[in-house]
């Protein structure tokens, strides 16, 4: 790692000493530490949206309790996918019992992914998830290719995935809510952009504004998905006990005896877990985060694991293969069966969960940013924070600036497609640096760890989901993603390895930085 680019970590105050030992030895117990600690825990901060007092130190706060930490793990992975279009599993599996299977299967990959996070979350306590990681994971056996690998993923995510993700999903609440309120001619497609464009500058100034209220807004989205979710699940086990069990029985007709398809059934099932890493974006900001980041995750997958399983079931109580595969919208056509006249509650119910899943989105996009322009990937201004409210104000108007352009055009969804592949590139090159931390940080203290030969199955396993999209379906356009992200190092090699320094963004950053009273956040680990 290069002298500039190293982050000096500090001691919160506001921490305990659980979470103050880290990586690096210190010096907990000295006089001088323990008075600051009691003097800064005897200011008492008022509510971040009523009047403002200055803080000693201008970092992110730990908001996040394990009831927190639980909701932004749920409220990311359940979007829309699920009540929209869960039928990728059923189309390549052909059958009911294997598609219910590779459902359970698919958690299970997605549970044993975010617990070798969590390893490498408690050693490098960063926020930020991947950039960190590889870059102090793969760092760690050579520095100049986990600069490289790392800044190559901050690229992709910063100005493709997420904002992308943002926009999607900011659609699909506008489509799905309009739909919910106009008659059956559905919403003009002006109508749908211009609400979610609206939809992300609402979600730009609650993050902007204050972070507790973000958590608080995405804690009540999750209430509504789950409670969205029982409504489904309820009802179907109502069928079930009325003897609608028909698409139940012989579960297993019809089930295919290609590999490939169940290979690619499981490529399905895995993204609609996608999420599953979501937390370790925001480690800074967890409290306790040895205890409550791989707690979260416990707590949260298995839940969802769950849930979708009984969704689907309750699904196959109303429709058999043939009708799933059809629906457009898998959940409205279940509710005009199952709740008649009420069904057109559900719509709205969906564009909620799709809405939550986008302030999730923007809220972990936005530390991205700031890890990014710590290690030198991004200009000065994205590593800074508001001086008084304490929130990424620079990284949260960045990412939702871009969702807002990718609403414009109408093929956002075929360009995550095409990049969709990459993240798992990514995962894998996280599960690797997991792993070079067995060896280059032995002595780190670790809560969870996950055994060796696990490891080499889930980077096995993520290759694969790289490679697989490219064998059942080629197309140019993997070929078109691969070159933007390359295209990341005609930048790399004059402003992060050269440090060279445009006096045009030298004098942009000073004018942000002083116009909206931001200053640089201190490393919290």
């Amino acid at each position: 790692m290069s002298q500039n680019n190293r982050i000096t970590p500090i001691v919160s105050p506001s921490s305990s000493l659980a979470d103050t030992d880290s990586l690096h030895h210190r010096h907990a117990h000295s006089p001088t530490t323990e008075h600051r600690r009691v003097s800064i825990a005897s200011i008492t901060h008022p509510d971040p949206l009523g009047p403002i007092t200055p803080t000693d130190d201008v970092t992110l706060k730990r908001h996040l309790g394990l009831f927190s930490g639980v909701c932004f793990i749920i409220g990311t992975i359940i979007g829309s996918g699920i009540f929209v279009s869960p039928k990728g599993v059923l189309r390549e599996t052909q059958s009911v019992g294997l598609c219910l299977i590779i459902w359970m299967a698919c958690g299970l990959v997605s549970l044993l992914g975010a617990l070798c996070y969590a390893e490498i979350g408690t050693i490098i306590p960063r926020n930020g998830a991947e950039v960190a990681y590889i870059k102090e994971g793969i760092g760690s056996v050579h520095a100049r290719t986990g600069d490289v690998l790392a800044y190559l993923f901050s690229w992709t995510i910063t100005f493709v995935m997420k904002p992308s993700s943002i926009a999607v999903l900011s659609l699909t609440f506008s489509q799905y809510f309009l739909s919910g309120v106009m008659d059956d001619c559905g919403p003009p497609e002006e109508l749908v952009k211009m609400l979610a464009i609206f939809a992300i500058l609402m979600l730009i100034n609650i993050n902007s504004i204050s972070v507790s209220a973000a958590n608080r807004l995405n804690i009540i989205f999750v209430i509504c998905k789950v409670s969205t979710v029982a409504i489904v699940i309820i009802a179907g086990l109502v069928r079930i006990g009325q003897g609608h069990t028909q698409n139940l029985q012989n579960g297993f007709v019809g089930t295919t005896n290609k590999p490939l398809g169940v290979a690619l059934a499981f490529y399905s099932g895995l993204w609609a877990y996608d999420g599953w890493n979501s937390l370790n974006s925001v480690t800074e900001e967890l409290k306790n985060p040895k205890r409550n980041l791989w707690l979260s995750i416990v707590l949260a997958l298995p839940s969802v694991m769950i849930l979708y399983l009984l969704t689907n079931i309750s699904y196959f109580t109303v429709m058999n293969k043939a009708a799933l595969l059809s629906s457009n919208a898998v959940a409205v056509t279940w509710g005009e069966a199952v709740l008649g006249p009420a069904v057109r509650i559900l719509p709205i119910l969906i564009s909620i969960s799709a809405l939550g899943s986008a302030n999730g989105s923007l809220f972990g996009a936005a530390r991205y940013c700031m890890v990014s322009a710590q290690y030198g990937y991004l200009p000065e201004v994205f590593a800074c924070i508001h001086a008084r409210r304490l929130t990424p104000v620079s990284g949260v108007v960045l990412q939702g600036t871009i969702a807002i352009a990718f609403c414009l055009p109408s093929n956002v969804d075929g360009l995550i497609d095409f990049f969709s592949f990459v993240a798992w590139m990514f995962y894998a090159l996280t599960f690797t640096a997991t792993l070079c931390c067995k060896f280059t940080k032995k002595s780190a203290d670790r809560v969870i760890s996950v055994p060796i030969p696990l490891l080499v199955i889930i980077i096995l396993i993520s290759i694969y989901l790289v490679i697989a999209p490219l064998i059942s379906s080629p197309s140019i356009g993997f070929l078109v993603a691969g070159i933007l992200i390359l295209f990341g190092l005609v930048f790399y090699y004059p402003f992060v390895y050269r440090k060279i320094e445009l006096q045009f963004i030298k004098k942009t950053n000073n004018f942000l930085i002083t116009f909206f009273g931001l200053q640089r956040a201190q490393v919290k680990i």
